[in-house]
């Protein structure tokens, strides 16, 4: 029976991939991280540049407006599909 393989057999020591190192998967860790943090810090420098570029009257006019905007967005019905099947009518 040596000749007769089967071919999930076959495939799975083909398949395997290289193991890496502890100190290798460690290393590429970190540099994963520092990437990260400095994309964030990235982002938050942008959005606080954005931020500053706001006088103080555009900041009142669009909270005013965010305001005014979720005040008339109470009173609207949901979305038609939501009320089709929110009852379990069809």
């Amino acid at each position: 029976m040596p000749l007769i393989l089967s071919a999930q057999e076959a495939q799975s020591t083909k398949d395997k991939a290289p193991a890496t190192s502890r100190v290798q998967r460690k290393k590429a860790k970190q540099k994963w991280k520092e990437n990260r943090n400095i994309e964030r810090a990235q982002k938050k420098a942008v959005k606080e540049h954005h931020k500053n570029l706001q006088t103080k009257q555009t900041n009142k006019r669009m909270r005013k407006e965010k305001r005014r905007s979720e005040k008339l967005r109470t009173n609207k019905k949901e979305f038609f599909i939501v009320r089709w099947f929110k009852y379990g009518r069809h």
